[in-house]
């Protein structure tokens, strides 16, 4: 059986930029070419992660390790884009790979 439409974004909010940068970095290992979106709204980080159905599960648990998972929501990452402060379009390969040459640097 074939979807018509692919599965929805999972959405993730995260308190700091710690939190934020933790999850991102393990994401980035686990999915590097997730399609991604971020934002801040009201102080907190939401963040746009696309999985297919067989990833979905393992993105959702990595990604709650640091914050929350909001579920499969684009409507309230749109609103939350809308009101706040977009900041990357491709946050798990731009924020992520950053992380990981850094890392790479420092071994």
């Amino acid at each position: 059986m074939k979807l018509k439409t692919p599965p929805q974004p999972l959405v993730f909010v995260y308190d700091g930029p710690t939190a934020l940068c933790a999850a991102v970095s393990e994401l980035y290992r686990l999915e590097p070419l997730a399609t991604s979106a971020l934002c801040m709204w009201r102080g907190r980080y939401y963040l746009l992660v696309g999985a297919g159905l067989s990833r979905r599960r393992q993105v959702r648990r990595t990604g709650e390790r640091w914050g929350q998972c909001l579920g499969p929501s684009p409507v309230l990452y749109a609103f939350c884009r809308e009101h706040g402060c977009e900041i990357s379009g491709n946050a798990v390969a731009q924020l992520g790979g950053a992380l990981a040459r850094q890392r790479k640097r420092e071994e």
